[in-house]
């Protein structure tokens, strides 16, 4: 494998445009999980607002509730909005999600057992916010592994909570209207541990299905908004999407690109005879072959470190991070010389022997023109940079074709 083919990273504190665009994917999940606490706690407080009011009636038995439960009600409450409120004005400053969410996962964890633990414990209605914590860990975090350990740790957690109960290493609440001599009985505690485990843990089944199956519609989506449907490169209007992205990623960490732009030589010949259906065989095999010399990697998950395009018709633009000019006309000399010798001219050939040979006779040699221009050297902007390397490409078809131009030295 040549250099080149080799995804080199040259600096891990620079991040790639496809990882800012993922960090910013990940902060609009992580703002929506916000706002959904925001209506949680919402809901809580409108429920303590009813139960103050609806234990002002005679049939309710206030002497259990004492002092401290509503101290500790509160105190976790406005601990909830505080911690909260930071993490809602804070969090679009961390580029280290997957932890941060973690991190909040855990402290979600820790202010659900405590209003579990003095609203009854074993008899407690609140249990079911383990769930609810469960379904968030599925919203927010990538891998399934993650979902499943955090209802992992919501049953080791209420686990732990009815046993430390149980023996009195913590004294339980009481609570009005709960029949409170359950809090000693084992076999009940035992009994209700396991319901809410296996609630919770089918909860995650059910929330990673859902998001697997959210995220692989929208991979799909994505795919066709932004891919072409001929070639399976990305299209014109991604290509500009990305081009403008890239300018302003090496704006901001001082870094070098380079843009190809290239263009199938005597296409509308080769069109007229031997057909459009053979013109875009011989499209796609010259896609083909820049994926194969761009860099990339086809692990899992797979990623591209160039962005291959069709610019439109049987032009096709490569967006090169990273690359300097030399490494550019190296890439395009690359490109030109495989598509010339064995690429799409081949398979076109055999499309047009198996349509009617005696109608076709001789074979026009396939070749592509490419102008290469590099930022900032030639262009400070996508205009300027697509421009520079459209007149270099330009150069290339009026001295010859079936070569490379590199802006500037024409």
């Amino acid at each position: 494998m040549s250099q080149w083919n080799k995804i080199s990273i040259v600096s891990s504190e620079v991040p790639t445009t496809e990882e800012l665009e993922m960090l910013k994917e990940a902060r609009e999940r992580v703002g929506l999980i916000i706002k959904a606490r925001w209506v949680i706690l919402a809901i809580l407080a409108l429920y303590g607002v009813l139960v103050f009011l609806f234990f002002q009636h005679s049939s309710a038995d206030m002497s259990r509730v004492t002092p401290l439960h509503r101290a500790v009600a509160v105190l976790a409450f406005l601990a909830a909005v505080v911690y909260n409120a930071w993490y809602h004005y804070s969090y679009a400053w961390f580029s280290g999600i997957r932890p941060l969410n973690a991190i909040q996962l855990l402290f979600d964890l820790f202010f659900i057992t405590v209003v579990v633990h003095f609203s009854g414990g074993a008899v407690s209605w609140f249990w079911t916010m383990y769930m609810v914590l469960t379904l968030e860990a599925a919203i927010i975090m990538e891998k399934r592994s993650d979902t499943y350990a955090i209802a992992l740790a919501g049953s080791l957690a209420y686990g732990g909570l009815l046993t430390f109960e149980f023996y009195s290493v913590i004294a339980p609440i009481p609570m009005p209207f709960e029949n409170n001599a359950l809090q000693h009985v084992y076999s009940y505690e035992m009994v209700k541990w396991a319901w809410v485990s296996i609630t919770n843990f089918c909860i995650a089944f059910v929330g990673v299905f859902m998001m697997d199956t959210v995220r692989r519609r929208e991979a799909q989506l994505r795919e066709l908004a932004v891919k072409d449907t001929l070639t399976s490169l990305y299209n014109r209007r991604y290509f500009f999407h990305r081009l403008n992205s890239e300018i302003q990623r090496s704006k901001r960490y001082g870094r070098t690109l380079s843009l190809i732009i290239l263009d199938v030589d005597n296409f509308k010949r080769y069109n007229d005879r031997y057909g459009h259906p053979a013109g875009d065989k011989l499209l796609r095999g010259l896609a083909d072959k820049m994926v194969v010399n761009i860099r990339r990697s086809d692990a899992k998950p797979s990623y591209e470190v160039d962005i291959a395009c069709r610019y439109g018709g049987e032009e096709f633009a490569v967006i090169l991070p990273e690359a300097a000019t030399v490494q550019g006309v190296a890439a395009a000399e690359r490109i030109r010389a495989t598509v010339e010798t064995k690429g799409a001219v081949v398979l076109a050939e055999r499309i047009r022997q198996q349509v009617e040979k005696s109608q076709f006779e001789g074979v026009i040699g396939v070749t592509i023109s490419i102008g290469v221009a590099s930022y900032p050297d030639h262009g400070t902007d996508a205009e300027a940079l697509i421009k520079a390397a459209d007149d270099a490409l330009y150069v290339a078809k009026r001295t010859g074709k079936n070569r490379v131009v590199v802006a500037g030295l024409s």
